[in-house]
């Protein structure tokens, strides 16, 4: 996304905040954001397509922090998965993503309160793929049922502590639904009980739709590939951090969703494929091929 069109989008966000989506008109868009009518157009075809660029961008840039606090960590670490929630909780209050949504739904707009609906379920969506990472293979049958108790116990108790103006933290409320959801799921487990099967899963989130299910199996392969160099490693501190910082490096690159430094990639990729005790273990072959497809090279 070029710079120019990025300022429209935060300057439009500016203003659907303090005046809502429907009280805000094109020419106060052009005016705030200092653009002209032709370069609006070119941009966004309409108001409502403006204001799908806004909820992206803003989401984009959440999803980017979230994915950061994975980098160096082991993705089916609950705690790492709790702060991941917390800092989206805040990051929505921060971005006053509930007032615009309800701008929205006041316009009466069928496009946008479609865009809405489906908004909704991103959040499931990506729990649900977090909790495939988190819960034990034999569980995973549970793991949909397990994301709709966990999501409606968030929302619900959140929004109740604001109704009852009781300060209960984004951290207690997350923690304390991931507790409970675990507790459930042994519960269910040990019965066999479910409503949703995988069939209902694959109905909801198309695999074609599902663009979060790269971003985990890169970051599953990491981890592999991780745990495999400090064990390669084990007796030479020296040349696991080394390596162990170069596949850091990697990650958090990628994970900059804007613009990845290519050749730094491919270098630090390359340092590690010349490491004979690396290049051949399951985890960096499978790491290796996720990089070649996504058009990254060793350097020779």
């Amino acid at each position: 996304m070029n710079k120019r069109k990025k300022h429209v989008i935060e300057k439009t966000h500016e203003l659907f905040i303090e005046k809502g989506y429907r009280d805000t008109s094109i020419q106060e868009i052009l005016d705030h954001s200092g653009i002209s009518k032709g370069s609006f157009y070119n941009y966004f075809p309409s108001k409502a397509d403006l204001f799908k660029a806004v909820f992206k961008l803003v989401i984009a840039e959440i999803k980017e922090k979230m994915d950061k606090l994975l980098i160096g960590e082991d993705i089916s670490d609950v705690d790492v998965f709790v702060e991941q929630v917390v800092l989206m909780m805040g990051a929505n209050r921060q971005n006053k993503l509930q007032q615009l949504l309800d701008g929205v739904i006041v316009s009466n707009d069928p496009e946008l309160i479609k865009f809405i609906k489906d908004f909704k379920f991103m959040f499931l969506k990506w729990v649900h793929g977090r909790f495939l990472n988190i819960l034990p293979v034999e569980k995973q049958a549970y793991s949909f049922d397990c994301a709709i108790i966990y999501v409606g116990i968030i929302q619900n108790f959140r929004q109740t502590s604001k109704m009852l103006g009781e300060r209960i933290s984004d951290k207690e409320i997350a923690k304390y639904g991931m507790d409970r959801m675990m507790n459930i799921l042994e519960d269910i487990s040990r019965e066999g009980i479910r409503l949703f099967t995988p069939e209902h899963v694959n109905n909801l989130f198309p695999e074609g739709n599902n663009e979060d299910s790269f971003d985990n199996e890169l970051s599953f392969t990491t981890l592999g590939l991780r745990k495999e160099i400090e064990k390669i490693f084990i007796n030479d501190e020296s040349r696991r951090e080394t390596y162990l910082k170069l596949l850091y490096f990697i990650q958090e690159e990628l994970m900059n969703k804007e613009e990845p430094r290519a050749f730094l990639i491919e270098s630090a990729l390359s340092t590690l494929n010349n490491c004979t005790e690396i290049n051949s273990t399951p985890h960096f072959i499978k790491f290796y091929r996720i990089l070649i497809k996504m058009d990254y090279k060793v350097i020779e």
